[in-house]
C-alpha cells in the first residue's frame, strides 16, 4: 500500500517552480484561520474563481466573483463544500494506491511569482514516479452518482480540467491530475497534460478581467446566469421608492430587447407545445413508446403532481379523511407588525409597463 506523503518528507525538493506561498496550511475549521484564509482570497484569483468566471460553476457567475474579491461576497460553506474537503485525504489515498504515484500534501496557498494576482488553493502534488520531484496538482471531487458519465470520458470534466490547469500556470507544472470519488463508491481520475496555448489564453484573459475590474473597480456587464439574478436581487438594501435615472435611449433600446426576447420565447414555447402535443399523440393511452429497436423514444406516465383541489372537487367525503394541518407564516399579521422584516425577505420582481417612454 502506497502511503499518502506530507511534505516534509521530501525536503529539498522544488514544490513549485513559479510560485511561493503567501499563507502556510491550516485548520479550516480554525475561525481565526479560516478567516485569514478569506482574507488571502481576495487578493487574486484560484481555479474556482476562474471556473466560476468561465461559467462552469453552477449557480455563480462574474458578479459574484466581482463581489467577493471587492470584500462584499459572504462566506457561503455548504455541507457539500465541507464534505468536499473531507474527502479530499481518502481520494487522494485511493488514487495514489491505484496508479502508484505517490502524493503529497501542499504547504499552503500559491501565488505566482510574477503574477501575485494567480492563486491556487491546490489540494495534493503528485510527484514523479522516477525522480520524486514534483509533478503538478491533483485535484480531488467528490462527485454524485449521476455524474459517473462525466467521469468516463477520455477527458476529465471542463471544470476541474481548466482548475487543474490553472493550477498549472500558477505554479509552473507541465502537467497534472484530476481523481473523484463518484457515488461515494468509485474513484475515476485523469491526467491534465498542459496546454500550453490555452494556458496562456487564460492568463491573458483572466489578467485582463482582474485589472479591469478588480484593480480599476468598473463593474461587469450584465450575463444571462441565474446565479446573477438571484444575486443582483439580494445585492442592495432596496431603498423604498427611490428613483434611479437612465437615459431615454437606453431605456427604450432595453424595452425593445426585453419584448422581443418575450416573444420569440412564446413563439418557441408555442412550438415545442406543437412538438409535445404530437408526441402525445403518438403516445395515446400507453406509457412507454419504443421504435422498432426497441429503444425507448419517449414516456408519457401519469407520474407527476397530484391535484389536490380536483381530487377533492370530485371525492369530497374520501378527501375528508386525508385532509391534514398544515403550519405556515402569517404573512399579512407580519407585514403589519413587522413591516421592515417583512419587506426584507420579500422578492425583488421587474415589471416593465406597456406604455411607451
Amino acid at each position: 500500500m502506497t502511503a499518502i506523503m506530507t511534505e516534509t518528507a521530501i525536503p529539498g525538493v522544488d514544490l513549485a517552480p513559479e510560485a511561493h506561498v503567501v499563507l502556510p496550511t491550516g485548520d479550516m475549521h480554525d475561525p481565526a484561520y479560516r478567516e485569514r484564509w478569506l482574507a488571502e482570497r481576495q487578493n487574486g484569483l484560484g481555479g474556482s474563481d476562474v471556473a466560476v468566471l468561465l461559467g462552469f460553476i453552477k449557480g455563480k457567475g462574474p458578479w459574484h466573483v466581482f463581489e467577493d474579491k471587492h470584500g462584499r461576497g459572504k462566506d457561503f460553506d455548504t455541507e457539500a463544500m465541507e464534505f468536499g474537503r473531507e474527502m479530499e485525504e481518502p481520494i487522494a489515498r485511493v488514487f495514489s494506491r491505484r496508479t502508484g504515484i505517490r502524493v503529497v500534501v501542499p504547504s499552503g496557498t500559491y501565488a505566482n511569482v510574477e503574477r501575485p494576482w494567480m492563486l491556487g488553493n491546490v489540494d495534493r502534488l503528485a510527484l514523479d514516479t522516477d525522480s520524486g520531484a514534483v509533478a503538478g496538482p491533483l485535484e480531488c471531487k467528490n462527485r454524485t452518482e449521476w455524474q459517473l458519465s462525466d467521469w468516463e470520458q477520455d477527458e476529465a470534466p471542463d471544470a476541474p480540467q481548466i482548475q487543474n490547469l490553472w493550477y498549472q500556470a500558477v505554479g509552473g507544472w507541465r502537467k497534472g491530475y484530476v481523481a473523484a470519488c463518484v457515488g461515494g463508491n468509485k474513484l475515476r481520475w485523469h491526467e491534465v497534460a498542459r496546454r500550453e496555448d490555452l494556458v496562456q489564453h487564460l492568463v491573458q484573459w483572466t489578467g485582463d478581467w482582474w485589472q479591469r475590474h478588480i484593480v480599476e473597480g468598473e463593474e461587469p456587464e450584465a450575463d444571462g446566469l441565474p446565479g446573477t439574478k438571484d444575486l443582483l436581487a439580494h445585492l442592495w438594501d432596496v431603498k423604498v421608492d427611490a428613483v434611479a435615472e437612465v437615459a431615454v435611449e437606453q431605456a427604450r433600446n432595453l424595452r425593445r430587447r426585453e419584448a422581443a426576447l418575450g416573444a420569440a420565447i412564446e413563439r418557441a414555447q408555442r412550438r415545442l407545445d406543437e412538438v409535445q402535443n404530437t408526441m402525445r399523440l403518438l403516445a395515446r393511452e400507453n406509457e412507454i413508446v419504443k421504435t422498432p429497436g426497441g429503444r425507448v423514444a419517449w414516456t408519457w406516465k401519469q407520474n407527476g403532481n397530484f391535484a389536490p383541489a380536483k381530487f377533492a372537487k370530485a371525492h369530497p367525503e374520501l378527501a375528508k379523511q386525508y385532509e391534514v394541518t398544515k403550519t405556515g407564516i402569517d404573512t399579512k399579521r407580519l407585514a403589519a407588525e413587522h413591516p421592515a422584516i417583512y419587506t426584507q425577505f420579500r422578492a425583488r420582481v421587474l415589471r416593465v409597463p406597456s406604455k411607451e417612454v
